[in-house]
């Protein structure tokens, strides 16, 4: 797809990971457009040259206008932490866009997803709703592309509390942390080629490291101390202060205690280009 006049819509978009991909479109050449609540706090958010149309997923008169006389959309929707809001938003959510981007002839559909999000591994209510979501994006018929991410850099930070970064449960398995600016830069180039359409693309940073490798080397650059703690303290501490984000990432922690890495990235690597940007790189820049 020539990025020449082509308007591609981004529904999430001012998201962690949402707005670089945003913005990387918009370096890239292409018009780019955003569902958002608040058009005018968006714009401080995002700056000049992007087209904002006001509403949100639960409201699809506003999904429909902004799909219209688009070329693609890309959806970077968070849901959580309860398990109505993951149904809303990762099943019912990627539903809907999917089947207004078919009825209007949309070219494609790009969805953000997770290396573990399979039939097999559905034992959270957020792997079970992102099953459902790209099982509903497949059937809507749209072209689509489909990014199943490694863990971000960018979420390093969001463990932190005060002094201590929290390693939540016994996180042993490798790897790839992925750099938003290299996935962004791929989701940008999925929109130039025709190679990706109809494909699940695994998006693994150029590293591996354990979690616990991962946070010693935040630790080293940001001057904070590793603070391990168990998925059951953590449910604990939730219930006793009814804090519904700590219950849910409880589960998500416990989940992915079991469930490693599977995939590969060669296909990824080969049609977009293969990430470039090391964690220590990362750290040296972000910390």
């Amino acid at each position: 797809m020539d990025a020449s006049k082509k308007i591609i819509l981004i529904i999430g978009g001012t998201g962690m990971l949402g707005k670089p991909v945003a913005q990387q479109l918009k370096a890239d050449g292409f018009n780019v457009r955003l569902l958002v609540r608040n058009p005018e706090k968006a714009k401080k958010f995002l700056g000049e040259g992007y087209e904002l149309v006001q509403g949100d997923v639960d409201n699809l008169a506003s999904v429909r206008a902004a799909l219209t006389g688009v070329d693609g959309v890309h959806i970077s929707l968070k849901g959580g932490p309860t398990e109505a809001d993951f149904e809303r938003m990762d099943h019912f959510a990627v539903r809907d866009i999917s089947q207004i981007a078919k009825e209007k002839n949309v070219g494609r559909v790009t969805l953000i997803s997770a290396y573990a999000v399979s039939e097999e591994k559905a034992d959270t209510p957020e792997s079970r709703s992102k099953v459902k979501g790209e099982a509903a994006l497949k059937f809507s018929g749209v072209p689509y592309t489909i990014f199943r991410c490694s863990w971000f850099m960018e979420t390093l930070p969001l463990f932190v509390q005060g002094k201590n970064i929290s390693l939540i449960g016994n996180q042993v398995h490798l790897l790839h942390w992925i750099a938003v600016e290299d996935y962004a830069r791929m989701v940008s180039k999925s929109y130039q080629t025709d190679e990706t359409l109809n494909k699940e693309l695994y998006i693994f940073g150029p590293e591996a490291h354990t979690m616990s490798e991962a946070m010693k080397i935040y630790a080293e650059h940001s001057g904070v101390r590793v603070s391990p703690m168990s998925t059951q303290m953590l449910a604990v501490l939730g219930a006793l202060t009814f804090n519904t984000e700590w219950k849910g990432m409880s589960v998500l922690m416990k989940h992915y205690e079991k469930w490693g890495e599977d995939g590969s990235p060669e296909e990824a690597n080969r049609l977009l280009g293969a990430p470039r940007v090391t964690l220590k790189e990362w750290c040296e820049t972000h910390c």
